[in-house]
């Protein structure tokens, strides 16, 4: 238990220290795409879901993790997707940019961060 512990606080501790030097957020990255030219975190988003992607197909073909495909969706992904683009217009950013920001002291990142958890506990109910 013990372990399990210091190894998600020192995993935590290191993605936040990534993300707040490297201003890793995705909607600043899309943003930056198309006003100012810059691909750069349309990049590292590009590597870290290839990242992603080839781990958990390893983690399928060694039988560790299990994958069964349902029915996907439309309607609840194309309403879901724009209440989340808004939620980001909102909130000034992204969820990853929101923890980093609120992690520098920034109050609208706290609120924003607030507001997540409410809403995430409200619908998982």
């Amino acid at each position: 238990m013990f372990s399990m512990i210091l190894s998600g606080l020192i995993c935590g501790a290191l993605l936040g220290f990534v993300m707040q030097r490297g201003r890793f957020c995705l909607t600043g990255g899309f943003r930056d795409m198309y006003i100012v030219k810059n691909n750069r975190m349309f990049y590292a988003l590009l590597i870290a879901i290839s990242v992603q992607s080839v781990g958990v197909f390893a983690l399928i073909q060694a039988g560790l993790l299990t994958y069964e495909a349902g029915a996907f969706p439309w309607l609840g992904t194309v309403i879901g997707g724009y209440i989340f683009g808004l939620g980001i217009v909102l909130a000034g950013g992204c969820a990853t940019g929101t923890w980093y920001r609120a992690g520098e002291g920034l109050i609208g990142s706290w609120i924003a961060l607030f507001t997540y958890m409410v809403m995430s506990a409200v619908m998982r109910s």
